[in-house]
């Protein structure tokens, strides 16, 4: 479950534990696709919010830092179009995009050498030019777009400001799992808003929350007649917005939403969007191998409590592998073991401990916590689900 938390009550007085702390060297480099690179299997990318978008921030060569926004309604990387200008990106072919907006727009491609955020780099990547500048008031200068992640997955974790790209996928039939489709571009999968079905693109790069076509305006039932908002300015052009309040139930994946409330777009897109507006409280998994994604909402989930009597050096029982000063993965759980009673279990990445980062410990360091009388927090990785252990 996702954000669940176990707690193991330990009071230390009679039983001498060794603690089992093991960490290999250098973690190989992992390489999504033709572009995407870190080191260790998993990397954690720090995020920022101006109240509307998410965002990371990176350096393109050895200039920066830039604002990107991973945004999982777009199908391309962009570069702001002043900035690949100054920065004398040769322009290598054109295409036409459709974000949103009534027409589409030409624009160039470019082959950008070095995007690199946090501990994962882009490599020798196309990106298109978009004038993100002027439209963002020189806020952003960047998207990174799915195709850069289609052979990993993507969690985002909003309330501890990260997203974490990983190569470990989602099960079907996991709680909370749905397929999603991108036949007709980006990431669509079906909701059902007052017990009608409507397939609803996902797109974090959308401040927006839930947004429906106009016409299904007469056919939704509503607490008032909708309110003429301001117009959304896409690329490609403007939509009119009405926003209304839902009489009823949208049931987005696991999520239940009770009368919320909903946008309409005109001209009607041919599908719904759920944008960044409705994601704050929600740990998204998208895994496009396998063309499945999960939303949950952060909970406190089930509790255990065990008392333990030890005196000496507590052991966790818990075999680590080093990820090239990173993330931690579990390679070991002993049977019997502190650790298993916890709940850990091989193949889970360990992200921080107690609140810190596992890359800013020292090995000695994180032993030497292990081992003492100081209650434990862990935040690991399972799955692509973020979990909580707890031992006290």
């Amino acid at each position: 479950m996702l954000g669940s938390t176990v707690k193991i009550g330990v009071s230390l007085c009679c039983i001498a534990l060794a603690a089992c702390v093991k960490v290999a060297g250098e973690a190989p480099e992992t390489a999504l696709g033709d572009h995407l690179r870190f080191s260790g299997s998993s990397v954690q990318l720090a995020t920022h919010s101006d109240g509307r978008h998410t965002f990371v921030t990176g350096y393109v060569g050895d200039q920066g830092p830039y604002n990107f926004i991973i945004d999982t309604g777009s199908g391309h990387n962009v570069i702001d179009t002043a900035l690949a200008s100054e920065m004398g990106l040769e322009k290598i072919g054109e295409t036409e995009v459709l974000s949103g907006g009534v027409e589409p727009v030409k624009t160039d491609i470019v082959r950008v050498p070095d995007v690199r955020v946090d501990g994962m780099s882009v490599r020798d990547a196309e990106f298109i030019m978009i004038a993100l500048g002027e439209m963002s008031l020189g806020q952003f200068h960047g998207v990174l777009g799915m195709p850069l992640f289609a052979d990993g997955m993507l969690v985002f974790d909003p309330r501890n400001d990260r997203i974490t790209v990983t190569g470990n996928g989602l099960q079907p039939g996991d709680p909370g799992v749905v397929p999603f489709d991108t036949s007709m571009g980006g990431i669509q999968f079906e909701a059902n808003i007052a017990g009608q079905d409507v397939m609803m693109a996902l797109d974090t790069g959308a401040p927006g929350g839930i947004v429906v076509p106009y016409a299904m305006r007469d056919s939704l039932p509503l607490k008032a007649e909708p309110v003429r908002g301001p117009n959304a300015r896409l690329v490609g052009g403007e939509r009119a917005t009405w926003t209304a309040v839902l009489a009823g139930e949208a049931r987005i994946g696991a999520l239940r939403f009770s009368e919320p409330q909903i946008v309409f777009f005109d001209p009607s897109p041919p599908h719904g969007n759920i944008g960044g507006g409705i994601l704050g409280d929600v740990v998204l998994s998208i895994d496009q191998g396998s063309r499945l994604l999960a939303m949950r909402a952060y909970d406190s989930g089930p509790q255990v409590t065990v008392s333990e009597a030890t005196s000496g050096p507590r052991s966790l029982g818990v075999q680590f592998r080093g990820m090239g000063g990173g993330p931690l993965a579990v390679s070991n759980v002993i049977a019997g073991s502190l650790g298993e009673r916890a709940g850990f279990k091989s193949g889970d990445v360990l992200n921080a401990v107690n609140g810190r980062a596992t890359s800013d410990y020292d090995m000695s360091e994180l032993r030497s916590l292990i081992q003492g009388s100081e209650p434990l927090r862990f935040d690991i990785l399972r799955d692509g689900a973020p979990l909580t252990i707890e031992i006290r």
